[in-house]
C-alpha cells in the first residue's frame, strides 16, 4: 500500500465497495498512478458474509485491485479525493500526485470528478472500465441465468422501478420524518410505468407494496422472481441486482437513491428522477391524483405511514391548485396521526402560510415544534413559518428576519421549500442589511426572479443560488456544493446576463480592452463569478482583471479574485485580494466570515479566530457567526 497513491476504502455494502473502487480504478488512470481498493475482512464487523472478495470477484481481478485487510485503516490524514475533487482541476490533482501527496476515496454512489471535468465524459470512463469488472464463477453464472429471463419477458428493452418503503412507512424514527428524496408516492411510479412497453424490473425493500402500487399489471417483475433468492446469500444477491439494474435502459426512482446512482454508475443506465423528471403532463396528472387521493381516499394506502409521506407531495400541489384549505381541513384535526407523523405540521404550517392563513400557520408550526417525535430536521420550516407569519404588529421583526436570513440561506437543506426564497427576494428589493453584505447587485433581481406557485398566488422568488454564488466556502458538504454547481446547469446560470460575453471574451483575448457601462460590470462580473464556479478559472481571471483595470478597487470584483485565486490553488494571490476587499469595506461581517473560513480551511487558526471575532464585533445579532465558529472553526488548534 506503501507506492498506491490512491487508496480507496468502504466498510459498507457490496454496492458502496464496488463504486469506490470503480472510482479509485479510473482515477489511477486518469492521473497515471497506482490505486489500490482495501477490502475489509473482519470477523467481528457487521457484514461479515463481505470478508472474501474472491467470494464476489475473480481471483485475476481481486489481484489486480484489492488488497484485504484485518481492521479498518486509518486514511485520516490523507486529503479525501470526493472532497478536494470541486475546487481542483484535474491537472492539479495530477500535480499534487507528481509531488508525493497520497489521497483516500471513500465515494459510494457517484463519479468523482474534477472542476474541468464533464459529467459525460467523467462517466464514460468509468463505464469502460466497469466493463472490466470480472465476477466469481458462481455469480457470473447466476447473472446469466437472470439476464435471459428477463430477455425472455419480450416486449422491448426492460426498466426498472427502485421503490423505498421499509421503515419510512412505519420505522422509528425514520417514519417521524419526510424523507421527499428516498420515497415516491404511487402516482409517479405509475406514471413512469406507462412510458414504456417492456419488462419493469422492481427492486424493493417492501415488496408487497410493490404489488399494491402496481396494481396487477403484469409487466412488473420482482427481482426476487429473477433471482434465486434462496440460493445466495445476501450480499452476493446485493451485487446481482445493482448489475441487473444497470442493465436496463431507465430506472425510475428518488432523486437521492444510491442504490440506482450506483448502478448507473456501474452501467449505463438512466436515471429519471421521480417525480421531477417526468413529462409535464403526466407529472401534472399524478399530482393530482394523489392529492385527491390524500384529501378524500385515505384509505386507499398501503399503510399510514404511506399517507403521511404522500401527503407531503400533496401540500406542495395544494397550494399549486389553490386546494390548500382543503388539504388542512382533512389532516388538520387528526390530532393522533399528526402526532405519530409529526413532519406533517411544517408541510401543513407552509401550505397555510402560502394559502394567506397567517394565524393557522403559526399554531401548526407551535404545534410542530412542541411535538414529542419531531425531528430536528424537519424544525427549520416550523421556525421560518413562525419568522414570516409574525403575530401582530412587531417592529423589530424586520431586523430579527433579516439577521436570521444569513443562517437560513447556508443551512443547505433546511432551506428547502418556497419560504426562504421568496424572502429573499423581499430583502434584496429592501436593500437589506444582510443583502448588502452579501454585496448582491439589486439591479440583478428582475433578470433572475422566477415564479413560485408553492408560495401563493401569484409569488415570485429569487433561486438561492444566486446569493450563495460569491460565497460557496459557506456552503458545506460535498452533496450541497455539487448542487450548488450543476443545477441549474452553467449556461442556464449565465444566460440571463451573458449577451455580448463571447464578443468581449475574444477582444480580450486579442489584447485590446473596451470600457463597460455600470450595467455591463455588473453582468459580466455575475458571469466571472459562474464560470469560476465551474472550474472556467482562466475565463473568470480574464474577465476579473479586465474589470479591475477598468474599474479598479470594486469590493466585489476583489472578493471574487480572491476566490478565483483560492479555486486555482493560489493562497497568497487568494489572501491579497480577500484582504484588500475587507480594507474597502470594512464594515462588512460576511468577507471577516470569509476570511474565517479560508484561513480554517488552510489549518491557521489564529488568524480565523481573528476574523471571526472582527464579524462578531460588527454584528453580534448574527447567528451565522456561530455556525462558522461551530462548522469550521472549533476543532482547530
Amino acid at each position: 500500500m506503501a507506492e498506491d497513491q490512491i487508496i480507496g476504502f468502504r466498510r459498507d455494502r457490496i454496492g458502496a465497495r464496488l463504486i469506490c473502487l470503480l472510482n479509485v480504478m479510473r482515477l489511477a488512470r486518469a492521473t497515471g498512478v497506482r490505486g489500490r481498493y482495501l477490502w475489509l475482512s473482519d470477523p467481528a464487523s457487521d457484514h461479515t458474509e463481505l470478508n472474501d472478495p474472491h467470494d464476489f470477484l475473480a481471483p485475476d481481478f481481486v489481484a489486480a485491485h484489492i488488497e484485504v485487510v484485518p481492521a479498518v485503516p486509518d486514511l485520516s490524514r490523507l486529503p479525501n479525493v470526493g472532497t478536494a475533487a470541486p475546487g481542483m482541476s484535474l491537472g492539479g490533482f495530477r500535480e499534487r500526485l507528481a509531488a508525493g501527496e497520497r489521497y483516500e476515496c471513500d465515494t459510494m454512489a457517484e463519479t468523482v470528478r474534477f472542476m474541468d471535468e464533464s459529467l459525460e465524459s467523467a462517466d464514460a470512463e468509468i463505464h469502460e472500465i466497469a466493463r472490466s469488472i470480472r465476477l466469481a464463477a458462481p455469480l457470473a453464472r447466476e447473472l446469466e441465468k437472470a439476464r435471459a429471463l428477463v430477455a425472455r419477458a419480450g416486449g422491448g428493452a426492460p426498466v426498472a422501478i427502485h421503490v423505498r418503503r421499509g421503515d419510512i412507512l412505519d420505522g422509528d424514527p425514520w417514519s417521524y420524518s419526510s424523507w421527499a428524496t428516498k420515497y415516491v408516492p404511487d402516482e409517479f411510479y405509475r406514471a413512469f410505468i406507462s412510458m414504456s412497453e417492456g419488462p419493469v424490473l422492481s427492486f424493493s425493500d417492501t415488496p408487497a407494496a410493490v404489488a399494491h402500487l402496481g396494481q396487477g399489471d403484469p409487466r412488473i417483475l420482482p427481482v426476487t422472481r429473477i433471482l434465486d433468492a434462496g440460493k445466495l446469500p445476501q450480499a452476493a444477491r446485493d451485487l446481482l441486482e445493482l448489475l441487473l439494474m444497470a442493465d436496463c435502459e431507465r430506472v425510475g426512482a428518488p432523486s437521492h437513491s444510491a442504490f440506482s446512482r450506483a448502478a448507473a454508475v456501474a452501467g449505463q443506465c438512466r436515471i429519471v428522477s421521480l417525480p421531477d423528471a417526468l413529462p409535464e403532463d403526466l407529472r401534472n396528472a399524478a399530482y393530482d391524483a394523489l392529492l385527491e387521493r390524500v384529501i378524500s381516499r385515505q384509505d386507499s394506502f398501503f399503510a399510514p405511514g404511506d399517507l403521511a409521506q404522500t401527503a407531503g407531495f400533496a401540500a406542495r400541489h395544494a397550494v399549486v391548485t389553490g386546494r390548500g384549505p382543503e388539504l388542512i381541513g382533512a389532516l388538520a384535526g387528526n390530532g393522533d396521526f399528526l402526532e405519530r407523523f409529526p413532519f406533517l405540521y411544517k408541510d401543513l404550517a407552509v401550505t397555510a402560510w402560502a394559502s394567506g392563513r397567517m394565524q393557522k400557520a403559526r399554531k401548526l408550526a407551535q404545534l410542530g415544534l412542541n411535538a414529542p417525535l419531531i425531528r430536528h430536521r424537519d424544525k427549520p420550516q416550523c421556525r421560518q413559518v413562525l419568522l414570516v407569519a409574525p403575530a401582530g404588529n412587531q417592529p423589530e421583526q424586520n431586523r430579527l428576519v433579516d439577521a436570521q436570513f444569513l443562517t437560513l440561506l447556508f443551512s443547505g437543506r433546511a432551506a428547502e421549500g418556497p419560504i426562504i426564497p421568496v424572502l429573499a427576494r423581499r430583502l434584496v428589493r429592501q436593500k437589506s442589511e444582510s443583502v448588502q453584505a452579501l454585496l448582491f447587485p439589486p439591479r440583478l433581481l428582475q433578470a433572475y426572479l422566477r415564479p413560485t406557485p408553492e408560495g401563493g398566488d401569484g409569488a415570485k422568488a429569487l433561486p438561492l443560488w444566486t446569493l450563495r454564488l460569491d460565497w460557496a466556502e459557506f456552503v458545506r458538504g460535498k452533496a450541497l456544493l455539487r448542487e450548488l454547481r450543476e443545477w441549474p446547469r452553467l449556461w442556464e446560470k449565465m444566460k440571463p446576463v451573458a449577451s455580448g460575453l463571447s464578443e468581449l471574451e475574444d477582444r480580450l483575448a486579442g489584447g485590446d480592452r473596451p470600457g463597460a457601462s455600470d450595467a455591463e460590470a455588473m453582468r459580466f462580473g455575475f458571469c466571472a463569478a459562474i464560470l469560476r464556479l465551474n472550474g472556467r478559472l482562466k475565463r473568470s481571471f480574464a474577465l476579473l482583471n479586465w474589470l479591475e483595470e477598468i474599474r479598479p478597487g470594486q469590493v466585489l470584483t476583489h472578493k471574487r479574485l480572491a476566490d478565483t485565486c483560492f479555486a486555482a490553488g493560489q493562497a497568497h494571490g487568494g489572501w491579497k485580494w480577500l484582504d484588500s476587499a475587507m480594507a474597502l469595506a470594512p464594515e462588512n461581517p460576511m468577507l471577516r466570515l470569509s476570511g474565517a473560513i479560508r484561513a480554517a480551511q488552510q489549518g491557521d487558526g489564529t488568524r480565523a479566530r481573528r476574523h471571526l471575532a472582527e464579524a462578531e464585533a460588527l454584528r453580534p445579532d448574527l447567528d451565522l457567526t456561530a455556525v462558522v465558529r461551530r462548522g469550521f472553526i472549533r476543532q482547530l488548534p
